[in-house]
């Protein structure tokens, strides 16, 4: 099982996660408060508690440093959940519960401390200022065939100007 205390040293954080040990220590006080309120957030959706805060069973991932190396190696690498699962002793279905809910909790941190991109851009005009001195972008795209309608009316409007479809 992956472990916080297993690393031994920058180079094996950074491999892992992208951060250096002084980054993730760093970071680690901070995703605690942001688990908190992410876990508030979450139960204040829902019916109310039956339980106090911090009852029932204690998860594999105890502390809030293991949560932040499993988030921070989920996004890192985008293992499969049985990979995830196996890594860090969990079940598949509480890898993949783990992995959304630690990335929600991570992005409140983030935000919180302002380094968050921003990434939510809602027309071409605003791109267009975002990306004022930049000469050339680029955007890459998936072609993905679809299903051709049988009218000729609407083959037409729906023809890319390709001959075959690629292998």
């Amino acid at each position: 099982m992956l472990d916080v205390n297993t690393i031994i040293d920058d180079r094996q954080m950074r491999s892992l996660t992208g951060l250096d040990m002084a980054a993730f220590c760093a970071l680690a006080e901070p995703f605690t408060s942001g688990c908190q309120q992410e876990a508030d957030a979450r139960f204040s959706e829902q019916r109310p508690r039956q339980r106090k805060t911090g009852a029932g069973r204690k998860g594999v991932l105890a502390s809030p440093q293991q949560k932040l190396l499993f988030s921070l190696y989920y996004l890192k690498t985008y293992p499969t959940f049985d990979v995830l699962a196996a890594t860090f002793g969990l079940s598949r279905s509480k890898a993949c519960e783990n992995a959304h809910r630690l990335a929600k909790a991570l992005e409140r941190t983030l935000q919180a401390k302002g380094v968050l991109p921003v990434r939510a851009i809602a027309s071409l005009a605003e791109m267009h200022a975002l990306f004022a001195d930049v000469p050339v972008l680029l955007l890459d795209a998936t072609e993905r065939p679809h299903h051709r309608p049988q009218a000729v009316v609407d083959r037409q409007a729906d023809y890319s100007g390709k001959k075959k479809t690629p292998p």
